[in-house]
């Protein structure tokens, strides 16, 4: 049966529930089908308005056709209403939505949280639902087979020796480690000048040196305070305040995370799969509790409108001293952009069009 992290997330998604109309901002994912399962079957037990699922539809990007997992989840829960937006190049990442949104608010993060104003449009003096922060509390840190194997979850390997060695090691030999490691993942940004990689690379290492032996402990010292989450849920709550709509991200709720970490204890909930059949097993379907893939949500990010920015960009509006302007425009202009370099393509259209507001940034 259910136990307390379904139980938290269900005081959430009622009082989400109790301002409608309620946006549950779904795709077809895990996160969002499960949110959506949860809310559903609050709403028939409390006798609240239902949510309604609300989906972007992206015509001829095959990545990210979802249709056979949403008909798949909504048939289950015996949803019919919804709202369908579909898209084509408005969501670029320079492209009129994001422009929108920077002009009004200044630069957001993450790059892609202007995908969510087409909801927020049509939940006006409502609330939208996202499963901001499901991958997050999902996802595996450097710690996490260390903590199966010393808590007895899991028969070791040669290789967990060193994982479980590192983790109980003092903090300047972590530091060391994860700083090595940082530097091999920024090879993978030629943008980004010597001064930049040594910059970047020792604050990645200091942060993850500090990251706690204990799913518990990380979930409340990290997770629950962690700068990330709280510039996303700034980024949501001006987008959303400035359609009078209350962004709800059950997820990363302080109370949700608090019963996650007394759920886990030192090892953790388990792995994926696991945990979905734990919270959300009753709910929804077996093929969506055990699914593996994922859709693919990028191309729209860089249209024509995205590459004919890069190619004018006065070179300007970056420091110069983290990023090398004539590799980030080759970046742009080339084949697989990295995803991370999007931020800067909007800070650099912000200085561009004379609207930079750089202070006010996350």
């Amino acid at each position: 049966m259910p136990g307390p992290v379904r139980a938290a997330l269900e005081v959430v998604l009622t009082r989400a529930l109790s301002r409608p109309p309620c946006l549950v901002s779904f795709s077809g994912g895990r996160d969002s089908s499960a949110l959506l399962a949860v809310a559903v079957d609050v709403a028939r037990r409390e006798g609240l308005p239902p949510p309604v699922p609300a989906t972007l539809v992206f015509p001829g990007r095959h990545l990210a056709d979802e249709t056979e997992w949403q008909e798949l989840v909504l048939g289950h829960l015996g949803v019919r209403d919804r709202v369908r937006v579909d898209v084509h190049n408005e969501l670029d990442a320079v492209g009129p939505v994001a422009a929108g949104a920077l002009e009004r608010h200044g630069l957001l993060w993450p790059f892609n949280v202007h995908f969510h104003l087409p909801i927020i449009e049509r939940a006006a003096s409502g609330t939208v639902v996202t499963g901001f922060g499901g991958d997050e509390l999902r996802s595996s840190s450097a710690t996490a087979s260390a903590e199966l194997v010393l808590a007895g979850r899991r028969r070791p390997k040669w290789s967990d020796f060193l994982v479980v060695g590192l983790a109980l090691s003092p903090g300047p030999v972590r530091r060391t480690v994860h700083r090595r490691r940082a530097l091999e993942e920024l090879e993978r940004l030629p943008w980004l000048t010597p001064s930049g990689v040594r910059r970047i690379s020792q604050a990645l290492g200091e942060l993850r040196s500090l990251s706690p032996l204990s799913w518990q402990r990380r979930v409340r010292q990290r997770l629950w305070r962690d700068r990330y989450f709280r510039v996303c849920e700034q980024s949501f709550a001006v987008m959303g305040d400035y359609h009078d709509v209350q962004m709800v991200h059950p997820f990363v709720n302080a109370h949700v995370l608090d019963a996650v970490a007394t759920a886990g204890g030192f090892a953790g909930l388990g792995a994926n799969d696991e945990l979905m059949a734990q919270l959300f097993g009753d709910l929804l379907p077996q093929r969506v509790v055990r699914r593996r893939t994922k859709g693919a949500f990028t191309d729209p990010l860089w249209t024509g409108t995205a590459r004919a920015f890069a190619a004018e960009w006065s070179g300007l509006g970056l420091d110069e001293g983290l990023v090398d302007p004539a590799a980030l425009r080759r970046h742009w202009l080339g084949e697989g952009r990295h995803l991370l370099s999007t931020t800067l393509l909007q800070q650099a259209w912000l200085h561009d069009r004379g609207s930079a507001r750089i202070g006010e940034a996350p």
